[in-house]
């Protein structure tokens, strides 16, 4: 008899247990988060993402940091690439855009602490704006995450680009 009563009171302890450990939220998934990338190591990325696939189109690769510094209103370009989302809290961008008008951004973004990466890819494909230009219309808009990072591009077939290729340099 003795025997039972410690048996169901090691199982009922067992028991509490398990459901201890299965019963936590946990970590908010990230998108398999990177080590804190700096604005000139996300650059760099995106910059050999980019490499060779923008063709003769004069393309500048730098950050949402970088334009600030040189006073140039970055939430503006977001609202219009985003159909007036606010540019996520915390988050560091780069951004690769053509020096003349075509409807061309390729961006890599490292979300803010506390913001899943696949949380922002799909808040980011939910408001994409694709007429963001007034005379142009981006006509191949694709996005993806990986290592914590989201990729997003909006292109043109028109100007010879392929947003696929771009993904495929970031995911290979």
């Amino acid at each position: 008899m003795k025997m039972k009563k410690v048996l169901s009171i090691a199982l009922a302890l067992l028991t509490v247990l398990a459901l201890a450990a299965c019963g936590g939220e946990g970590d908010k998934d990230t998108g398999g988060a990177v080590s804190n990338l700096t604005d000139e190591e996300l650059v760099d990325k995106l910059a050999a993402i980019c490499e060779g696939k923008t063709g003769e189109m004069p393309v500048e690769t730098t950050s949402f940091a970088a334009l600030e510094e040189n006073e140039i209103e970055t939430a503006g370009f977001w609202k219009n690439w985003f159909n007036n989302m606010d540019v996520p809290e915390g988050a560091k961008i780069a951004v690769n855009q053509p020096l003349v008008g075509d409807p061309h951004v390729v961006l890599l973004i490292q979300p803010g602490e506390g913001t899943s990466a696949e949380d922002l890819k799909a808040e980011l494909d939910k408001n994409a704006n694709p007429g963001w230009m007034i005379c142009m219309r981006a006509d191949d808009v694709a996005s993806v995450v990986k290592d914590g990072l989201v990729l997003f591009v909006m292109t043109s077939s028109e100007m010879g680009l392929n947003a696929q290729s771009f993904v495929d340099a970031f995911t290979a």
